[in-house]
């Protein structure tokens, strides 16, 4: 069933299979930008190659401003089809056993190599073997460990961290929050408000009102609170990931706007290409008061904006591009659909390693990252191939049974 039907039919009933497309091809994107990490330039990460290129932060900078904001988008619209179907006090307890247990698992057990090799770079630990290392890493009681040095520089009093599974306890508190708040949206008077303004709102807001509000957060928190990942004080992060969670939980519900994105696809693509055009011309240093004087008392704020409509106008035209293009069913992408959130959790565990391990055999700035690519991409198929034949353990590496698609089910928009 097509997403451009009949506005005649109800928005819950229509299968958007674009969702499930660009859920399996944003996790992908994700697992191709972290083995870049450790070639690009200039750019820390837990690890990096010998082997670095400054031309790659091209291909990086492209989409490392809204890549984790298009699967924040994806994730609220799943859970708008979730809720609607299912908001009782079931929901917490199945966004646990989605969300918790695999961040609690992939912390203690997937990261924990991550956390080996940095601390053994960094002379942290000295001469110390990975099961001893792993010991101090859970700590009391788990592991029975002290904790480790200082050096390792983490948490105080905590050893375990989450490194990439960030998004797991953001997401999950996202969800918990609008499930909260779920029966206040539902009254009669706002849900009469909503369908008003996605009936009657001026399609030109679609592009104003997102940029202006990731904009006016950024000026408002960037400089109090930098990106951390860390869940608590990452107040920017925060609001700008929550907004666009909100953003894809009500679009979804708009027939008339998630048809828009479509129909606008070649306007959100060619102003999307703009802003990355002047953002390159801005990371080379140029001003564009140079040329036109008269924008010079607004370069900083210019620049600001130019940043943030970036990250909305590539989503607006992915999104477009995608209903056109893959809105379809796919029995390929329904099966890559059922293990991308267990390759999520395993990949970056495999491409530390494999820089790690392959750092002392020069093979070259080609043959090393398609080594460590094939190391990661052979990695979590096996691991996925095996946890997923563990009933007691594949839950915990986010692997479920079932044939849902990601607009119905949470765990498919993870």
């Amino acid at each position: 069933m097509s997403s451009l039907q009949s506005p005649q039919i109800h928005w819950a009933d229509l299968r958007r299979h674009e969702l499930d497309w660009l859920r399996v091809l944003a996790f992908g994107l994700l697992i191709i930008y972290h083995l870049g990490m450790a070639y690009v330039a200039d750019w820390g990460w837990h690890i990096k190659s010998a082997y670095q290129s400054e031309t790659l932060q091209y291909l990086m900078r492209w989409s490392n401003q809204w890549r984790m904001s298009l699967l924040f988008l994806i994730s609220g619209a799943a859970l708008s089809y979730q809720l609607y179907r299912h908001s009782g006090w079931a929901m917490p307890g199945r966004l646990c056993r989605r969300l918790l247990l695999p961040l609690v698992v992939g912390s203690l057990v997937v990261v924990a190599p991550q956390s080996f090799v940095e601390s053994k770079l960094a002379g942290a630990i000295g001469d110390m073997g990975y099961l001893e290392f792993w010991r101090h890493y859970l700590g009391y009681p788990w592991g029975f460990g002290d904790p480790l040095p200082p050096a390792y520089g983490r948490l105080p009093g905590f050893n375990a961290i989450w490194n990439h599974l960030w998004y797991l306890p953001y997401l999950l508190a996202y969800s918990l929050l609008v499930w909260a708040i779920y029966p206040l949206l539902c009254r009669p008077r706002v849900a009469r408000t909503a369908q008003t303004l996605g009936q009657s709102m001026p399609l030109m807001l679609l592009y104003i009102l997102p940029c202006l509000l990731i904009f006016s957060l950024g000026q408002w928190l960037w400089e109090k609170y930098p990106t951390t990942h860390a869940f608590f004080n990452d107040w920017h992060n925060h609001a700008r990931s929550f907004s666009i969670f909100l953003v894809g939980f009500g679009l979804v519900r708009s027939q008339r706007l998630w048809q828009s994105l479509g129909r606008l696809r070649h306007l959100s693509l060619s102003l999307a290409v703009i802003c990355y055009g002047l953002i390159s011309f801005y990371v080379e240093g140029g001003q564009l008061g140079s040329y036109l004087p008269w924008l010079v008392g607004i370069e900083g704020p210019l620049r600001g904006f130019v940043w943030s409509a970036n990250i909305w106008l590539w989503i607006m035209a992915i999104l477009g591009y995608a209903q056109v293009w893959l809105s379809r069913p796919s029995p390929l992408i329904q099966a890559a659909n059922r293990g991308v959130y267990c390759w999520y959790i395993l990949h970056q565990t495999f491409i530390v390693l494999g820089v790690y391990w392959l750092r002392n055999y020069q093979l070259g700035p080609v043959w090393e990252p398609l080594c460590v690519a094939a190391l990661t991409l052979a990695g979590c198929a096996l691991g996925y191939g095996l946890l997923r034949r563990i009933p007691g353990v594949r839950l915990a590496f986010g692997v479920t049974s079932g044939h849902k698609t990601a607009t119905r089910a949470l765990v498919q928009s993870i």
